[in-house]
């Protein structure tokens, strides 16, 4: 066969059959129970003892432990993935009588059909013991797989950490290049202001607290909640000075999040998408609402604006390359395995939400 037909195939298994599973897992999965169940009835087939009969009832009896199996893995693999590793085996202890029940209830079926009498008496139990060692092996065999993709996906995301910092350690050696001259400069140009425009040295002021923060976040990659809406805050005032009337801002009391520690500049790439796209465009301006509230072990934190909203499909801009959004995403992936969510807001505008941790505390 020519490589290019080999890489089609490979290409075609690769593809998603459903939600995050591929094709080529699919059809491992039903090989691996009809390999099981046909070296379960080795010994009937070295001896022998086999009809065409008989092959078909080898070959309905894996369907029906691949069709019961199905909940199962779902359950196991999908449902209660997240779950520690121990409730997962206290869940196959439940899974397992209802596994043999449901593949009892299937062959009963089967025999029907064919014309074979039914189960009954010694039979039964002589089906236990296999079928347990049956979805043992098979689910083991399964974990083990499941082990081997969480690791690489947890390398991954080592690796793609490793890189931001060392990108991060790049960019704060750049920021360090002779910060103070730019502070003493805005002093300087402080001290110029006349007294009698004392509004715009408070801008001044502003302004370099803002560098200073930028600053300060090169060389820290967590900071205490309060801290990060101190900077927006102070953000936004400085941008409300521009937009006047056609800005208009509010934030949610912490309610004792003061001290939780998040990503440093989590929340300035969404707020500065809200003004570039949502108000500065808008005629009539807007408002920018941010909400934090603490729910269960997770900090929500929703950024929202009444600007002119977009008209196109969402996952756009959920998907977007642009590097504010973009960085955001990345840093809430692999940090908490939390994904940013975008919603129209009402009556205008959009809406963004994302989960923080709150197991990081000051001391």
């Amino acid at each position: 066969m020519s490589k290019s037909f080999m890489g089609k195939i490979a290409a075609a298994l690769q593809r998603k059959a459903f939600s995050d599973v591929s094709r080529a897992e699919v059809a491992g999965y039903c090989l691996l129970f009809l390999l099981q169940d046909f070296i379960l009835y080795m010994p009937e087939v070295v001896a022998g003892r086999v009809d065409a009969r008989y092959l078909t009832m080898i070959w309905w009896d894996a369907v029906i432990l691949l069709i019961v199996s199905v909940p199962c893995w779902y359950l196991v693999f999908r449902k209660y993935k997240d779950r520690p590793l121990r409730f997962r085996f206290r869940l196959h202890l439940l899974l397992i009588p209802l596994f043999w029940g449901a593949w009892v209830a299937g062959t009963q079926i089967f025999n029907w059909l064919d014309g074979r009498p039914p189960m009954a008496g010694i039979g039964l139990l002589r089906s236990v013991f296999p079928v347990i060692v049956y979805y043992l092996q098979c689910f083991s065999l399964l974990h083990v797989y499941h082990f081997f993709l969480e690791r690489e996906v947890q390398l991954k995301k080592e690796k793609e950490l490793a890189d931001a910092a060392f990108r991060s350690e790049i960019n704060a050696l750049k920021a360090q290049i002779q910060p103070h001259f730019l502070f003493n400069t805005l002093n300087s140009i402080s001290a110029s202001v006349p007294i009698e425009q004392e509004p715009t040295r408070e801008l001044i002021a502003r302004l370099a607290d803002t560098f200073r923060y930028s600053l300060y976040c090169t060389e820290h990659e967590w900071v205490p909640l309060k801290e990060e809406i101190r900077y927006i805050r102070t953000m936004l005032e400085l941008e409300h000075s521009r937009f006047r009337e056609r800005l208009e801002f509010s934030i949610s009391p912490l309610n004792g999040s003061e001290n939780v520690m998040i990503p440093s500049m989590l929340l300035q790439p969404v707020v500065e998408n809200a003004i570039r796209h949502g108000i500065a465009p808008s005629i009539n301006g807007g408002k920018i609402n941010i909400e934090i509230a603490q729910e269960s072990d997770k900090l929500r934190i929703e950024i929202s604006d009444t600007g002119v909203g977009y008209s196109g499909e969402l996952k756009e801009i959920e998907q977007s390359a642009g590097v504010g959004l973009r960085n955001i995403r990345q840093r809430l992936e692999l940090l908490f395995s939390e994904h940013l969510l975008v919603s129209r807001n009402q009556p205008s505008g959009l809406r963004f939400k994302f989960y923080t941790h709150t197991n990081r505390q000051l001391p």
